[in-house]
């Protein structure tokens, strides 16, 4: 069933972070933002992010988050320019993986990756692998061959010059503030990438290096990603793994999208009302364009911080101030 083969992985990849952390962690969280930010485009065959929402969405997460992520709370107070540079974001390759199951080209998948990866981390290792990871987990889905040697030819052709001229604004920090030679490092980072392509062990990309292992050795596969490189690989569609239905709808939505099959109109918010959640009590009853419909169940007062409990449609959020 083509529906399953290309969602499955996602579906993993919720199951084994809510497996790992006896419940959804921030890397849940992130996935069901972008899923969420996720629009058609109505000009060409395409789907994208919406900036504006996947903006609100990350300022209404930071109150109910489960876990850290460095790079996320950089970019929501004043941003450290060490960390935007310089953090790995864990957030990044799971964030990935709906851009690359709602697209059926890879200039547009490529292009949505690597303004998702900017929006949080401006770490060259990460870009760079991002684009690889997208790529391969891509050609995968296309059930294309000689897939390595088109990854080789992608970053062959990544030329340093044609990527800082289209996605200088995307940076959170001018280009002309990095510590060092972006230029220099780029070049770099793209040679180290290209040597694990020709097979020679690096201390760095390892997720990469996972997944070529699962693609080249039939490895089973250590990292998240490269266990969804198995899933395509072998076609372990029938492995028993149990999630809500809530994830096994997201990944559902996903695949309509791919298809086209949703209107776009039905997902504009034409005008955002946001109020501020804490502003309300228990048992009433409010509007939020992010959370919907939304009841306040509890709220209390501990340790000098603001909870409230609200149940939504998709669930039950803990806010925390």
């Amino acid at each position: 069933m083509e529906e399953e083969r290309i969602v499955k992985p996602l579906e993993f990849l919720f199951y084994e972070d809510i497996r790992k952390n006896n419940s959804p962690s921030h890397i849940t969280d992130l996935m069901v933002i972008t899923i969420k930010s996720i629009m058609p485009s109505e000009d060409y065959v395409a789907v994208n992010i919406d900036y504006h929402r996947y903006n609100e969405e990350i300022k209404l997460w930071k109150y109910y988050r489960h876990g850290e992520n460095s790079s996320l709370l950089n970019i929501l107070g004043d941003i450290s320019p060490k960390l935007y540079w310089n953090h790995i974001d864990d957030t990044v390759y799971p964030r990935m993986l709906p851009i690359v199951l709602t697209n059926k080209e890879y200039l547009t998948i490529k292009k949505e990756v690597i303004k998702n990866v900017l929006f949080s981390t401006g770490n060259i290792k990460t870009l760079i692998e991002a684009i690889l990871l997208s790529k391969l987990l891509y050609l995968l889905i296309m059930k294309e061959e000689n897939i390595i040697d088109k990854l080789k030819e992608e970053i062959i052709n990544l030329s340093q010059v044609e990527f800082v001229e289209e996605y200088r604004n995307c940076f959170r920090i001018p280009i002309e503030e990095y510590e060092g030679s972006f230029k220099i490092k780029f070049e770099q980072n793209k040679i180290y990438a290209l040597n694990i392509l020709n097979q020679s062990y690096s201390k760095d990309f390892r997720t990469l290096q996972d997944a070529l292992e699962v693609y080249l050795n039939a490895q089973s596969g250590e990292t998240s990603i490269g266990k969804c490189v198995n899933i395509y690989m072998n076609g372990l569609f029938d492995s028993h793994f149990e999630i809500d239905d809530y994830y096994k709808e997201l990944g559902l939505y996903l695949y309509r999208l791919r298809k086209g099959r949703i209107n776009p109109e039905a997902l504009k918010i034409e005008k955002y009302y946001l109020p501020d959640v804490f502003q309300f009590n228990e048992g009433e009853i409010f509007y939020h364009s992010l959370l919907n419909k939304s009841k306040v169940i509890k709220k209390e007062v501990i340790n000098d911080k603001m909870i409230i409990y609200i149940n939504t449609k998709s669930g039950i959020y803990k806010f925390i101030r």
